[in-house]
């Protein structure tokens, strides 16, 4: 469970030191677009919900309601769940202090796509936003693509 995060951690630490970082409680923004990624990448497509004791803050919120860690892994487990095949690739990721906007295409039980924005707090995951990906929202947040057919799922 903490092998990938160990591989997480060194990422990070390289990418704070060749960025000149000098405090860990502020997260760069290649810091926190990897976050982004293993949130994606070995949460989501992989279903390793032991990242998420590590990534997650214990009080994280999804959509504005409170679901501490464990209904976040739920969440994980119910979209993994109602779509076999499930992956999703990162097409579009902007950053602006502690918040990580990036748009995603989805695979599995039908095509989808979405944007999901986390807010990052000491490391770690505290809030999560998910919206049906559409062309105003895309031009709002200054994300480029095209888009699958708007989303009405709310993971």
């Amino acid at each position: 469970m903490r092998k990938g995060l160990a591989s997480v951690g060194l990422a990070l630490a390289a990418l704070a030191a060749w960025g000149g970082a000098t405090t860990a409680a502020a997260q760069s923004p290649d810091q926190n677009r990897a976050m982004f990624a293993v949130m994606v990448n070995q949460v989501m497509n992989d279903g390793n919900l032991g990242l998420v004791d590590d990534i997650v803050a214990s009080d994280v919120t999804s959509n504005g309601e409170p679901v501490g860690r464990e209904g976040f892994k739920a969440m994980v487990q119910q979209l993994r769940a109602g779509a076999p095949g499930y992956h999703a690739t990162v097409e579009d990721v902007a950053t602006q202090d502690d918040k990580v906007i990036g748009r995603i295409s989805e695979t599995g039980a039908a095509p989808d796509s979405r944007i999901i924005v986390l807010r990052i707090v000491d490391g770690t995951v505290k809030e999560y936003w998910t919206f049906n990906d559409e062309p105003a929202l895309r031009k709002q947040f200054g994300l480029g693509g095209s888009a699958a057919a708007p989303s009405t799922n709310s993971y």
